[in-house]
């Protein structure tokens, strides 16, 4: 028997050669080696995924027993300022100046003005900041780099993008304009808004190349809110004045509206809470009618937590949590007066100046206890397990296990 080219050539009986593809041909053996190259790949996929269930599991029945400071910043007179989170480390503000510094104390950058009342927005590490009615506006971006915009009218409104642009509304004694700029602080986009054309806008929102925009309108003894989509990119050119959708609520008025990421936009109404998806041209995704007073509104990049006064009288207050589709995940009751509510990777950190309580997003309690001094605030981090907490003399990095 000799081999010929993967088939193997038999003698019969008779003395003729027979040549017939046996199991161990060469062609065969490719074959087998292929499936099982397959199966290892399924195998080891599958055990990949099976780690990250299980890993995924254990993150979500974790429960945090112990809270401790694992660095702590020692500062002189903290009381006097206001705080805001930003990307992992703190932005700290006051009418003199604003600055930014990490969980180690270390100043990131700063900036000093005269405020009298100063108001600050960001998003993803990028900073704004002017004060209430004031017409100037400092945008502070990567490396701390400043641009400073003159805007000529009283600021109503405002909304900065990780792109380093601006999104303002502005007032003058006849109409009110909706203007962009970009990172170099030129204005590249002004939108004229009358009462009787678009209504009046209440708030801006900006991701990308999309700006969303709630008009208030009246008419009578009627009104109703729009909220409208402009994208000033190639797909807005061909379109009406830039805007790509719009959508009207009767008898509702929307002072709240931002992206909780680039393909997710959300508007709060007095009596709803509306989803729109797509970070070209946004469109309604989820409306839920809401029929009782909101205490709070609080977001992240996964979800919105609603804050109402529980009606039922066993807990003071009800924490209803939205998913970015719109969908309600969980209800949780408490009872802790609050300062502020942080949403951030699937996890709800509740907190006031003593005690705080920590939830995932199915309303588990992973952690309810008390600080060891008095905050002022606290700030996330890329760990759900770590926080950054202003107290009154220090700056500290607390960690839970």
């Amino acid at each position: 028997m000799e081999n010929n080219k993967g088939f193997y050539v038999v003698k019969n009986e008779d003395g003729a050669d027979s040549s017939t593809e046996k199991k161990g041909s060469f062609k065969f053996q490719i074959v087998k080696h292929r499936l099982v190259v397959a199966i290892r790949v399924l195998v080891v996929v599958a055990a990949v995924a099976l780690v990250i269930g299980l890993l995924v599991t254990q993150y979500r029945n974790q429960i945090y027993t112990d809270m401790t400071v694992s660095n702590r910043f020692e500062k002189v007179s903290l009381e006097n300022n206001s705080y805001l989170s930003n990307n992992g480390s703190v932005i700290t503000y006051s009418h003199d100046g604003i600055s930014g510094t990490d969980g180690t104390g270390k100043v990131l950058w700063n900036l000093t003005y005269e405020m009298q009342k100063p108001i600050v927005h960001q998003t993803d590490g990028i900073v704004a900041v002017c004060d209430y009615n004031g017409h100037i506006i400092y945008m502070i971006g990567s490396g701390g780099r400043v641009t400073e915009i003159d805007t000529n009218l009283p600021i109503h409104d405002f909304s900065v993008s990780k792109e380093e642009r601006l999104a303002v509304i502005l007032e003058d004694s006849n109409n009110s304009w909706v203007n962009l700029y970009d990172a170099t602080g030129n204005k590249v986009v002004e939108i004229k808004a009358t009462m009787t054309k678009t209504g009046y806008p209440l708030a801006v929102t900006l991701s990308g190349e999309v700006m969303g925009v709630s008009y208030f309108y009246v008419d009578g003894d009627s009104m109703r809110n729009s909220v409208t989509f402009y994208n000033f990119g190639g797909i807005g050119e061909n379109t009406s004045d830039h805007i790509v959708s719009s959508y009207d609520y009767a008898d509702a008025v929307v002072p709240i509206i931002g992206f909780m990421n680039s393909d997710t936009c959300f508007a709060l109404a007095d009596n709803r809470l509306m989803f729109f998806t797509g970070s070209k041209k946004p469109v309604s995704s989820s409306d839920t009618l809401i029929n009782e007073n909101i205490v709070g509104a609080y977001y992240g990049d996964t979800g919105i937590g609603l804050v109402f006064y529980d009606t039922s009288g066993e807990h003071k207050y009800r924490f209803d949590l939205y998913d970015t589709s719109g969908k309600k995940q969980m209800s949780y009751m408490y009872d802790i007066d609050f300062k502020d509510i942080l949403i951030h990777k699937g996890q709800v950190f509740i907190y006031n100046e003593d005690q705080c309580i920590i939830l995932d997003s199915s309303g588990k309690e992973k952690f309810s206890g008390f600080f060891e001094d008095k905050v002022l605030n606290v700030s996330t981090t890329d760990s759900n397990k770590r926080y950054i907490a202003v107290t009154r003399t220090a700056i500290e990095t607390i960690d839970f296990e």
